[in-house]
C-alpha cells in the first residue's frame, strides 16, 4: 500500500507534469465512459435521482478536472522572489514547489464520488501518489470506484483501498505527507490524534451546526423557501444544509407557516423524500430525536425504516437544550426557534446593511446573506470550517497549497563580482 506508492514517489515518476496531465485527462474519462454506473451506484446506495447525482457528484468533479487542467502550469511554476536588496545582490531567488509526498484520502457517503476525487485530482495535480479511502456506507459506489481507479489510473502512484474500521485503523498506522478526510467531528478527532503522531498535516472538513436567522425585514417567503429547499438536497445530509432557524419573534409565526407551505410544495404529492438516509442506523438516529424532541412537530415527524425514507419535518416551540440541538441534524428535520441570537451562517432579512453587521461579528467557516449554502458555489475561493468544524481548506488552488513543499531557492550568481 502506502510503501508502493512511496516507492513511487521516490522514482520521481509523479513530478513529470506531462504525467500529471495524462491522470487528470484519465479522470475525465473515467467519469464520462461511466457515468451512468456511476449514478447507478448512487441510487443504489442513497436512492438519489440521477439528476441531483449529476449536479453535485459529477459536475462538480469534471468542473475540477478542467479547471486543474487550465492552471497546472501556473499553479506548479517556481515563483520569482521579486526586485529586493537581496534577489538583486543574489543574482536569484525563487520559491520552488516540490510535490510533498504520499497523501491519503478519506471521503464521505454523502457525496461518494465528489469527496474522493475533488482532494485527489488536487493530489494529482502537485505530484503526489495517493491512498483513497471512501466510505464503506455507500459499498456501491466504493466498489464501483476501486474498479474504475484500477482499470483508468495509474495503480503504482493512486490506489483505492475499500473496506471499514479495521481497514482504516490499520491505514493511519502508515506515515502519510497529507491527510484529506471529510467526514464527522467524531472521527475527525481520530484522524487528527493519528496524523498528530507522525507530525502530519491534515485537512479536516468536518460538520457543524450551520442556523439561519431570519430577521423581521426579511422576505418571509424567500426565507421559508430556501431553507426548505436545503433540507430536501440530499436529504439534508450534507454540511451546508441549515441545521436549525433562529427567528424574530415578530414574525415567528408567519415564517413558520411558509416554511411548512414550501416542505410541502417541494414534496410535490409525495409522502418522503426521494433521497433516502444512509442507512439504518442514521435513520434509527433521526427518529430518536423526534421521538424525544420537546419541541412540537407541525408537519411531518415520520418515516419508513425499510425505504429509509423520512418525511420532512418541521419542529416548533424548541429551546437551546432540546435534543435537536445538541448534535448535528444530519437530515430532513428543521428546528425553529424564537430568538434574536447574534450568531450566524446563513442570514435572510430585507436589508443588505444587517447582513454586513451580521459578518463583522460572526466567526465561521462561511456566511450566506438572503440565501442559503451559495457561499460554497465559488470553486476559486476557500471552503473549509473553523473550530470544531475543522481546519484546512476545499476548492482548487486553496488545496494545491498545502501539497507543495514550498521552500526559497537562492542562486549567488554574482559571487565572481
Amino acid at each position: 500500500m502506502s510503501v508502493d506508492e512511496t516507492r513511487t514517489f521516490k522514482s520521481r515518476k509523479t513530478k513529470d507534469l506531462a504525467w500529471r496531465k495524462w491522470q487528470l485527462k484519465q479522470l475525465w474519462w473515467m467519469i464520462e465512459d461511466n457515468e451512468k454506473e456511476i449514478m447507478a451506484a448512487m441510487e443504489q446506495d442513497l436512492n438519489r435521482s440521477n439528476m441531483e447525482s449529476l449536479i453535485t457528484d459529477l459536475a462538480g468533479a469534471r468542473k475540477d478536472i478542467l479547471t486543474h487542467l487550465d492552471h497546472i502550469d501556473q499553479w506548479t511554476a517556481d515563483e520569482p522572489l521579486g526586485n529586493s536588496y537581496v534577489a538583486r545582490k543574489l543574482g536569484l531567488a525563487r520559491i520552488r514547489k516540490e510535490p510533498l509526498g504520499v497523501v491519503l484520502i478519506i471521503g464521505a457517503w454523502n457525496f461518494p464520488l465528489l469527496l474522493v476525487l475533488q482532494p485527489l485530482i488536487a493530489a494529482i495535480t502537485a505530484g503526489c501518489c495517493a491512498i483513497l479511502k471512501p466510505s464503506e456506507l455507500t459499498p456501491a459506489c466504493m466498489n464501483l470506484l476501486k474498479s474504475l481507479v484500477s482499470a483508468y489510473l495509474d495503480n503504482s502512484a493512486i490506489e483505492l483501498v475499500c473496506g471499514g474500521v479495521a481497514e482504516m485503523t490499520q491505514l493511519l498506522e502508515f506515515r502519510f505527507n497529507h491527510i484529506f478526510f471529510t467526514g464527522s467531528a467524531t472521527v475527525g478527532r481520530i484522524i487528527g490524534a493519528s496524523a498528530a503522531r507522525h507530525l502530519t498535516p491534515a485537512t479536516l472538513e468536518l460538520g457543524g451546526q450551520s442556523p439561519a436567522i431570519v430577521c423581521k425585514s426579511a422576505d418571509l417567503d424567500l426565507a421559508a423557501k430556501c431553507i426548505a429547499f436545503s433540507k430536501f438536497l440530499n436529504a439534508g445530509q450534507i454540511c451546508l444544509s441549515v441545521n436549525h432557524v433562529f427567528v424574530d419573534p415578530s414574525v415567528y409565526y408567519e415564517f413558520s407557516r411558509r416554511l411548512k407551505y414550501w416542505f410541502l410544495q417541494f414534496l410535490n404529492g409525495q409522502e418522503t423524500i426521494d433521497t433516502a438516509i444512509v442507512n439504518s442506523q442514521h435513520f434509527d438516529r433521526l427518529a430518536n430525536l423526534l421521538r424525544n424532541t420537546k419541541g412540537i412537530i407541525a408537519c411531518g415527524g415520520r418515516g419508513d425504516l425499510e425505504s429509509r425514507r423520512m418525511e420532512p419535518t418541521v419542529v416548533l416551540d424548541v429551546d437551546m437544550d432540546d435534543i435537536l440541538l445538541r448534535e448535528e441534524i444530519f437530515g430532513p428535520i428543521c428546528p425553529v426557534l424564537k430568538s434574536d441570537y447574534r450568531s450566524a451562517y446563513n442570514v435572510i432579512n430585507q436589508y443588505v446593511s444587517n447582513g454586513y453587521i451580521l459578518l463583522q461579528n460572526t466567526n465561521s467557516g462561511g456566511v450566506t446573506v438572503n440565501e442559503v449554502i451559495l457561499h460554497a458555489g465559488f470553486p476559486n475561493a476557500p471552503f473549509g470550517g473553523v473550530g470544531g468544524s475543522g481546519h484546512g481548506y476545499y476548492h482548487d488552488f486553496y488545496m494545491i497549497y498545502v501539497l507543495p513543499s514550498q521552500y526559497t531557492a537562492t542562486i549567488n550568481t554574482k559571487a565572481c563580482d
